[in-house]
């Protein structure tokens, strides 16, 4: 697992086009990665409670992501869950003593149709799906990241397929790092672009 999320904070500058923290989490060993902060970690219950740990550190505002509604938050619940951490990782927002709960829900409406979503309740912080931005305000042929990359930066991301996403994990620290590196660019991608 590497694990890769950008958050924001109300003294972060507006606009500012550099993160104020570049890390990335991982289970088993990574070669460095310059201008990065590697984070090296035994298991997934290790990763999860330390990133829980650095989420509550930095307090951020705002959660910025794209698919984090349908996919990022609602996964590390998951991952949680199946690793008995229910009763300790699941507790993300301001006030500590109530539970992230993942929850599905359905907007309808005349102008945009019927959409299924997931919604993560985080008490006090502010999430922003960047996805469900680009599917509500464009009409675009594709809403991959790949596709919205290039329709706004007119570059697109390193992509890693998913079909080698356990490969590269299960290989060396090298091959840790190429995925890292791809998690970095995704979640810098995803909440400067």
């Amino acid at each position: 697992m590497v694990l890769s999320i950008s958050l924001k904070r109300n003294t972060d500058i507006l606009g500012s086009s550099k993160p104020f923290i570049r890390n990335v989490f991982t289970i088993d060993s990574c070669a460095q990665i310059v201008g990065a902060q590697v984070l090296e970690h035994n298991s997934q219950e290790d990763l999860l409670l330390a990133w829980k740990d650095f989420l509550l550190q930095v307090d951020p505002d705002v959660m910025i992501g794209y698919n984090i509604a349908n996919f990022d938050l609602p996964y590390l619940i998951d991952r949680a869950r199946a690793v008995k951490l229910d009763d300790q990782f699941p507790y993300l927002g301001r006030i500590q003593r109530n539970k992230t709960i993942v929850k599905n829900t359905t907007f309808a409406s005349k102008a945009f149709g019927q959409r299924d979503s997931r919604e993560t309740s985080i008490d006090g912080r502010l999430q922003l799906d960047m996805l469900q931005v680009m599917q509500r305000d464009y009409k675009l042929r594709s809403y991959s990241l790949n596709a919205v990359c290039s329709h706004f930066l007119g570059e697109q991301k390193e992509d890693v397929h998913h079909s080698i996403i356990t490969e590269l994990h299960n290989g060396t620290a090298e091959s840790r790092r190429r995925l890292a590196v791809y998690c970095l660019k995704v979640s810098y991608t995803r909440s400067y672009s």
